[in-house]
């Protein structure tokens, strides 16, 4: 009896080592200009770039597609272009604020992760 546990206990741990537990996403933000001026009145347009994201390690030829979700807090906000489900949204801020940007990235696994940018102000002249 006690050969049979140990060929079950080698048997699940062959097993386990063989899972893939795969690797989370690399979120990465762009954003052009990284500044509005203060109080601009939704006059700058911002683009926040996430394509640069990729899962390099699960899909290094980046042909799976990742879920993109962006969150802005911080400012009142419009969207320009875009939806917050896209790789490229183009925003434009009220500037009264330093707005805080996030970007999550979600592979095919349902692994995650978030890049955060901060975008600031100039003060007018």
């Amino acid at each position: 009896m006690r050969g049979v546990w140990a060929r079950v206990l080698l048997l699940c741990l062959v097993a386990a080592c063989g899972t893939d537990v795969g690797h989370a996403p690399v979120a990465r933000i762009a954003a052009s200009p990284r500044a509005v001026p203060e109080q601009d009145s939704f006059q700058t347009e911002v683009t926040l770039d996430g394509r640069a994201s990729a899962d390099p390690i699960d899909d290094p030829d980046g042909e799976r597609p990742l879920v993109y979700t962006w969150e802005i807090s911080g400012d009142d906000l419009r969207v320009v272009r875009g939806r917050t489900s896209e790789p490229v949204l183009t925003i434009t801020l009220f500037g009264a604020h330093p707005a805080t940007v996030h970007l999550t990235v979600e592979d095919e696994d349902g692994r995650t992760s978030t890049a955060r940018l901060q975008l600031q102000l100039t003060v007018r002249d």
